[in-house]
């Protein structure tokens, strides 16, 4: 079996990612801060306890603090997201000192053969260019020209967001470029991800991508101007994809579902839930869209509709606020 380091597992996506790796018969490891995050991780992958392990990094952005846990690996993925120290709303210093330092401590290791980085649909976006038309690709054109720090703090929150995810991904494109590595370097950037989630535990648990699009439902006011979405397991699915060894040097792969106008999702979930009452206003525009079309040809996938991606948030949160 081969041996896989995780980062991220404890979250969202990071654990869906790593329960479909052990089902793809990896070994995996999986990079956590604290040691008390294994025994729920654990008792998540209780079915493939003999092929799992654990490693103890607890800052992602210290340089060499994933000498110890590369040790053998064969394949990375990277899913973890730092976030800024107490008082410090600096998105962008952490997530590429993140990036960055475990990329450089996989050039010294020589069994590693590919390290995937999870990125976002930002990352293919110029800031301040989410504009009425705009078709995101993998190859589009992206200025990574940022402003001064003290702008960028002064930029809601999910312009923030955006500058960092920039951020990270023109640091890691920088890195390939400069140090031409013996290993593939593969990047994903999924839309907002939707689904079920295996480490929410409770209802008031519930935040992110998830928790958006619940927000969305019941205000009167969308979140986002159009639904577009990918299902967690698609997600999951193409990290694993990914790492055939036909995925070669650099590449990057968007995910992303049909971009949906919001009256459809109000249609859609008024007739699956007629005792609910949602508050949404179901708006027909399409701002932007995104082209996951190389991701369906070069990696097979045939991405889950808005349908599924509504109907697993929504009944996993009922059924979360019914056992309270």
């Amino acid at each position: 079996m081969a041996l896989t380091l995780i980062t991220g597992a404890t979250g969202f996506i990071g654990s869906q990612v790593a329960l479909h790796v052990l089902q793809g018969d990896h070994r995996v490891r999986l990079a956590i801060r604290r040691e008390e995050q294994a025994d729920k991780l654990r008792r998540l992958f209780v079915e493939y306890e003999k092929q799992l392990e654990f490693a103890i990094v607890p800052d992602i952005t210290v340089p060499g603090c994933f000498d110890d846990a590369l040790k053998d690996v064969e394949y990375v993925l990277h899913l973890a997201s730092p976030v800024p120290n107490p008082g410090n709303d600096d998105l962008i210093t952490p997530a590429v000192r993140g990036t960055v330092s475990i990329l450089e401590a996989a050039t010294k290791v020589s069994t590693i053969k590919k390290v995937v980085v999870t990125a976002s649909v930002l990352s293919l976006i110029s800031l301040g260019q989410l504009k009425e038309g705009l078709v995101v690709q993998e190859d589009n054109e992206i200025n990574y020209t940022l402003p001064p720090s003290t702008v960028i703090s002064t930029l809601p929150p999910m312009a923030q967001y955006h500058a960092s995810k920039l951020a990270a991904h023109k640091a890691t494109l920088d890195f390939y470029s400069a140090t031409n590595p013996t290993f593939d370097l593969i990047t994903v950037h999924p839309v907002f991800v939707f689904g079920r989630s295996l480490v929410q535990e409770s209802a008031d648990d519930l935040g992110g991508s998830c928790g958006m699009l619940l927000e969305s439902l019941f205000s009167d006011t969308p979140t986002q101007p159009q639904f577009l979405g990918v299902h967690i397991n698609d997600v999951a699915d193409a990290h694993v994809k990914v790492l055939d060894e036909k995925v070669k040097g650099f590449r990057s792969y968007l995910l992303a579902s049909e971009a949906r106008p919001w009256k459809e999702v109000l249609d859609f979930v008024e007739g699956r839930y007629p005792r609910v009452e949602f508050m949404l206003k179901g708006s027909e525009t399409i701002v932007y869209r995104a082209d996951a079309g190389r991701a369906r040809r070069e990696l097979g996938i045939e991405f889950k509709g808005m349908e599924s991606m509504v109907v697993d948030v929504l009944d996993q949160q009922f059924e979360l606020k019914g056992r309270q």
